[in-house]
């Protein structure tokens, strides 16, 4: 099945993989204006703020990937030393908890990130 919608992709897990996915994109909802939209982008959830991209986010077998931006990744170096990471990619395992005041503080830190005119 390919997902049209964000809650389609989560729905298609089972458990605690759909209900970290869930957490994940609550976060994310709750924090980004109103007006970002959501999508399906290289068959990931995706959060866009008119053409600007701010997050995508996806499942695997053994993690939840998070994509925040490069920027954010590089901002948030240090507290992520212990996951594995890429320049765009934080790899939440599912053998340990989310960590969900990470996740807040790095969308917040994003969102702080875009033009005036854009939030």
């Amino acid at each position: 099945m390919t997902a049209g919608s964000i809650l389609e992709y989560i729905e298609q897990y089972d458990g605690e993989v759909r209900e970290r996915l869930m957490s994940v994109y609550q976060l994310i909802r709750s924090a980004v204006p109103d007006e970002a939209e959501e999508s399906i982008s290289w068959r990931m959830p995706t959060f866009k703020l008119g053409t600007e991209p701010l997050f995508f986010f996806t499942a695997t077998k053994k993690h939840i990937g998070f994509y925040p931006t490069p920027d954010a990744m590089e901002h948030f170096s240090t507290e992520l030393a212990g996951y594995g990471t890429t320049d765009h990619l934080v790899q939440l395992r599912h053998d340990a908890p989310l960590p969900l005041e990470l996740i807040r503080e790095m969308i917040a830190w994003r969102l702080q990130q875009l033009p005036s005119d854009a939030v």
